[in-house]
């Protein structure tokens, strides 16, 4: 037994290190696991069917009833056809396969379900939580569809109606400044061109931001053309001509739609960068994390 013993020593020995690896492999994994501090942001549009239908008038006369609105993601949606047959009553109106197309005097509204904006007198108007389609129907947010048409939004809180007033001209396209549109629209196109509309509208609010803020310069060019700060002017891609969708983040962003807050810096989720160890992580849209 004695000649035995030492070879049961080092079989015990190594059963316990086994198991020590054991346990710290399994701590590891659950501290990969854990939920991360910032969530992403979800780019997936939930439509809330428990929200009590709203009475709408428009210009002080009931449309109707059953349908004519939606809560989408907590934000008021309203049946878009139905509003604009009530202001112009003689519009072209065309809604088929999600698009809907409106032409009236003064009007040429375009939407699409499942869209991020929706356009009037080619104006753009942004709706992050998407186009929605329901039964049939279009349906864009309250808030957004009263600007563009050129409309008050009240709702009385005793009886819950939803009251749109023509007060003014739809929406008209804005003049951009033609350099701003130029190169905002080609970073967003070279850095995101990939990505879904809120991701290009994250990183034009990161230029816009960094416009605004005394640490950068004070034009969007000189903001991109900063040294060492976007590699599409390093590897020559800021030059590419930009996609429609990008020149429209662009012109979003000019307009004041903004996404990622405040935030200065960004870069690919699948890279570790300066800005994963100096800044603080906001968010995460698509492909991208964005850093205060």
């Amino acid at each position: 037994m004695k000649k035995h013993l030492p070879s049961a020593i080092i079989l015990c020995a190594l059963l316990l290190a086994l198991c020590l690896h054991a346990f710290a492999l399994d701590n590891q994994t659950n501290h990969q696991k854990a939920e991360p501090a910032v969530a992403a942001v979800s780019t997936a549009a939930v439509l809330d069917s428990t929200a009590p239908t709203a009475k709408v008038t428009v210009n002080g006369a009931p449309i109707s009833d059953a349908g004519a609105t939606l809560v989408v993601e907590q934000v008021l949606y309203l049946s878009a056809v139905p509003v604009l047959a009530a202001l112009w009553p003689d519009a072209q109106t065309s809604l088929a396969d999600g698009l809907l197309t409106v032409t009236a005097d003064g009007l040429y509204l375009e939407a699409a379900a499942g869209s991020a904006y929706f356009m009037v007198n080619d104006r753009y108007f942004y709706v992050p939580q998407f186009v929605a389609a329901e039964n049939d129907a279009l349906f864009l947010p309250a808030q957004q569809l009263a600007q563009a048409l050129g409309c008050t939004l009240e709702t009385d809180e005793q009886t819950g109606v939803v009251a749109l007033t023509q007060t003014g001209q739809p929406a008209t396209a804005n003049d951009y400044v033609e350099e701003d549109l130029y190169w905002l629209s080609r970073a967003i196109y070279s850095e995101s061109g990939n990505q879904p509309m809120k991701g290009r509208i994250a990183v034009g609010t990161v230029i816009l931001n960094r416009v605004a803020n005394e640490a950068f310069p004070d034009t969007i060019k000189e903001v991109i053309f900063a040294p060492r700060q976007f590699s599409p002017v390093a590897n020559g891609t800021i030059f590419l001509t930009p996609d429609a969708d990008s020149v429209i983040a662009a012109k979003l962003c000019l307009d004041g739609a903004r996404e990622a807050g405040e935030c200065l810096y960004f870069n690919v989720t699948s890279m570790v960068s300066w800005a994963d160890k100096s800044r603080t992580l906001y968010c995460t849209i698509g492909d991208h994390n964005f850093y205060l």
